[in-house]
């Protein structure tokens, strides 16, 4: 159960658009969500395990098209040093019913090194 978006500039400056068909694919796993709750914001947690940090994020969805981020993105994404182009890479736990970050870097030398 991954999600896996290319960021674009829209992106970085407000929320980010997720794919469809993984957001769906994720929906099937995800406990206790409901049409209503996506239409509202449905809040999820994401874990970022290098930094064992936790965010609390809305995920909604308008139209019974588009989902997206909303509140909570703005905060994950400078965290994570999240930038126009760089893959964000979620994985859904469904054990312990949270997205799992899977943009792992290192810092070497001051530069950023994707694994």
């Amino acid at each position: 159960m991954m999600i896996s978006k290319t960021l674009t500039k829209s992106d970085i400056v407000g929320n980010v658009a997720l794919p469809k068909a993984q957001v769906m694919s994720v929906l099937t796993r995800m406990n206790g969500v409901t049409d209503e709750g996506l239409d509202n914001g449905f809040e999820v947690q994401v874990h970022d395990i290098m930094e064992d940090d936790l965010y609390t994020v809305t995920l909604k969805r308008i139209d019974d098209m588009k989902y997206y981020f909303g509140t909570g993105w703005s905060t994950m994404k400078h965290s994570l040093d999240l930038v126009e182009g760089d893959v964000l890479k979620l994985y859904w736990d469904q054990f312990e019913n949270k997205f799992i970050v899977l943009n792992f870097q290192h810092k070497t030398m001051g530069i950023m090194i994707p694994v």
